[in-house]
């Protein structure tokens, strides 16, 4: 047994040690990279240039056989560090230069700000690394265990291991955020009024060892879904454990912005980086950075689309958090130098643009969006004009969006509801504009977001195509977005989609345009699949999920079939919409039931037709029916032959359960229990305040007069006294009614006289 421990921790050692010691690739070099020529910055990335490329320089990560491939294709270069696994070798025991915290310290520092600050701190785990270091987020805001309807924000840093300021940053801000709550007014009000986000280390292993890959050697910010191009080693949209992590802290909340530190250069660069065009966001996007450089401490910040002040990739953070979640997204380069020696000069020239950015990612426009029946919160997606969509709060229904001053035109889509438009929406400076929405319930399910996208080659095939992915969100309406030859996008349904009773569609696939094109759908139950072949289409079509062995699936991804030219605008499927055919719509269903009686009998009467719209069921032989109901104010009526039909109103509320019961009066091949006797006449009904009891006698004694609930069950008595012969006249009024705490709603009055019973129906009015 002790052979077999040794064995085993030999295999752990020889495992993961050299993973530790050697974090970059044998031989990798840093190497700097003169750009003396404008369109040089464009030739380098064409050769996959792993490393960052700023306006007159680059810094690579090169081993011998790519620095020579620079050489050969006539760039000039100087070796800064000719060995990174001994430069990273060199920090020995403190892992990180000098002045600068550890991974381990940073996590303890966060924990004990949870521990000290529990009332506007707390920690979300949300995954765990290859060597099972946490992944792991700071919410710092009052009420801090609730989610508010406050705009969100979100900073990160330390996504590559290497550049180290941007970590210890995000630990110093949550510090003094905590530290200044209750003192400074500034913080306070921040505090008390946004929800702030700080993700202080995306990347511990690269930071524990100096590296600018994770430990599968992968660079973190090439590996998200958007636009994903296979750069920096990553092996597939979301490959790493790293990026599945920060992608889940975007997924489940709404920022407002998204700030991503780096070091290198300084500049705020902002989406595109995988395009050249510029996105359409634009001018809200550079007013923000505006405010950040402006409250900063440096000389001059300048900011710009980072595909133009830097370079072209693919894979970036920013581009996935601007268009796929909606945030004012973008990279933040701090430094000049990648492990700068004055350690806090960078933060406190940082601190006040930071905390103007929290701010004023408040402003814009903000609004409830609630279920028009319920006043329930709706998850919607919600575009001003051909901006990319933000999301509202499913538990809140809150949105936010940052905007500069204008008018703006707002269309808000969401599953199971009925699009709304509201234009001429006035923003105006430092401000937020509230517009609260009210969706009118619709069964339908459509595409709700998009998760990930590819279209290879994008730069060189077709850079003037608008490649707007958030067109295919919400029901067809001609609107699309074209896939490009031999690419893809995957979406997000919102809800699992069932497959359907047999030989049924289950899904349709809309194509935007007249020209029908190819594509492969395939279907998954999680966003990273595994992916399921369901079927090829052309054009617009539907799929059934059944003969594929796919019992359910929530994401969706359709390839291209890589015919026709790439080099167009609009190559590839142009795909406008995708629609689930069964849609189940459980938060609209109010679940009704009750049994229909003789009103004479106190009997059930089976076959009896229960109608609600186009509902219909009938009951069994105890009387018995059940019936689900689209939410809101319905009429429930009972009838059948021989007996007077017989009708109710309720206000379905979604997920309850109602009980209605009905007592149908016969109308043929009933007679009186005695000569002569008159059906009661009750005026008015339904009454508010008192009514009328009509009636004739024939018999001179005792009558009665009881209400009952429309299950027989006596609530009180409203009249007994000995009666003469002929016609009688009873009035009842409040105060009878105050008694028995009368509400309104419908009753039974059971009149009892020596000829026998009689039952009448009475409802009173509010």
């Amino acid at each position: 047994m002790k052979k077999l421990i040794l064995l085993f921790f030999c295999f752990i050692l020889s495992h993961f040690l050299p993973a530790q010691n050697t974090p970059w690739r044998t031989g990798e070099m840093e190497v700097k990279v003169f750009l003396s020529q404008e369109n040089t910055a464009s030739k380098l990335a064409s050769l996959n240039f792993n490393g960052d490329i700023y306006q007159t320089y680059a810094l690579g990560y090169l081993i011998p056989s790519e620095w020579e491939l620079l050489k050969k294709e006539g760039f000039a270069t100087e070796v800064l560090k000719p060995d990174l696994n001994s430069w990273s070798a060199s920090f020995g025991d403190a892992l990180v230069p000098s002045g600068y915290y550890t991974y381990n310290q940073i996590r303890n520092i966060a924990d004990s700000l949870v521990t000290h600050y529990p009332g506007i701190c707390k920690k979300v785990i949300y995954g765990y690394n290859s060597l099972m270091q946490e992944l792991a987020a700071l919410k710092i805001s009052d009420n801090v265990l609730t989610d508010e309807n406050e705009a969100e924000i979100l900073l990160d840093g330390g996504i590559h291991g290497d550049e180290v300021g941007g970590s210890q940053n995000m630990i110093q801000l949550a510090r003094d955020l905590c530290l200044g709550y209750g003192s400074d007014p500034q913080i306070t009000g921040l505090v008390d009024n946004r929800e702030i986000w700080l993700y202080y280390c995306v990347n511990p292993w690269g930071r524990d060892n100096m590296s600018r890959y994770n430990s599968a050697s992968v660079d973190i910010n090439r590996d998200y879904g958007y636009m994903w191009g296979g750069e920096g080693g990553s092996i597939g949209p979301f490959s790493q454990p790293e990026t599945k992590a920060l992608r889940k802290c975007q997924y489940e909340n709404q920022f407002v912005s998204y700030t991503n530190y780096h070091s290198g250069t300084e500049i705020i660069s902002y989406p595109w980086s995988y395009r050249l065009s510029p996105c359409p966001d634009k001018p809200s996007i550079e007013n923000l950075a505006m405010v950040y450089s402006n409250a900063s401490g440096y000389s001059s910040l300048p900011w710009g689309q980072g595909s133009i002040v830097m370079y072209l990739i693919q894979g970036s953070t920013k581009d996935f958090n601007y268009a796929c979640m909606g945030s004012v997204a973008w990279s933040v380069e701090i430094s000049m130098e990648k492990q700068p020696t004055d350690v806090q000069y960078y933060y406190n020239i940082n601190k006040p643009a930071m905390l103007e950015l929290i701010q004023h990612s408040g402003y814009g426009i903000q609004g409830v969006i609630t279920d028009a029946i319920t006043g329930k919160p709706v998850s919607a997606a919600i575009f001003t004009g051909l901006n990319y969509p933000v999301y509202s709060d499913p538990e809140v229904g809150d949105f936010h969006k940052y905007l500069v001053p204008g008018s703006y035109s707002l269309k808000v889509v969401a599953n199971g509801y009925d699009p709304v438009t509201i234009d001429n929406v006035q923003v105006t400076d430092l401000q937020s504009t509230t517009v609260n929405i009210e969706m009118s319930p619709r069964t339908s399910q459509f595409l709700y977001r998009v998760i990930s996208s590819r279209i290879p080659n994008f730069s060189a095939q077709n850079p003037g195509d608008e490649g707007y992915t958030a067109a295919c969100i919400g029901p067809p309406d001609q609107v699309n977005y074209s896939l490009g030859r031999g690419g893809y996008i995957i979406v997000d349904m919102q809800d699992t989609i069932h497959d359907g009773e047999p030989g049924t569609f289950d899904i349709t696939v809309y194509e935007g345009d007249s020209s029908p094109e190819g594509y492969t759908l395939y279907a998954g139950s999680t966003m990273d699949g595994p992916w399921t072949n369901v079927g090829f289409g052309t054009g617009t079509m539907s799929f059934d999920l059944q003969p594929y062995g796919v019992s359910e699936a929530r994401y969706f991804m359709l390839l291209d079939d890589n015919n026709g030219s790439s080099n167009v605008n609009d190559a590839g499927f142009d795909f406008d919409a995708m629609s689930c055919l069964h849609p189940r719509v459980p938060d609209t269903v109010g679940h009704l039931s009750g049994r229909v009686y003789n009103a004479f009998t106190n009997e059930p009467i089976d076959s009896v037709f229960v109608m609600a719209g186009d509902s219909i069921v009938m009951t069994d032989s105890t009387g018995h029916y059940t019936m689900e109901l689209i939410r809101g104010e319905r009429e429930i009526c009972a009838g059948l032959d021989g007996y007077r039909q017989e009708c109710d109103s309720l206000t379905l509320m979604p997920g309850s359960q109602y009980e209605l019961d009905f007592y149908l009066f016969p109308t043929v091949g009933v007679k009186p229990l005695k000569n002569d006797f008159l059906t009661s006449r009750i005026h008015p009904n339904p009454f508010t305040t008192d009514f009328t009891l009509q009636f004739t006698l024939k018999t001179p004694g005792l009558c009665r007069v009881d209400l009952l609930d429309l299950q027989g069950r006596e609530i009180g008595q409203l009249f007994s006294q000995t009666l003469k012969s002929g016609k009688q006249i009873l009035n009842f009024n409040k105060l009878e009614f105050q008694e028995i705490a009368l509400k309104p709603g419908s009753y039974l009055l059971r009149l009892s006289t020596p000829e026998g019973q009689i039952i009448n129906k009475v409802v009173k009015a509010l």
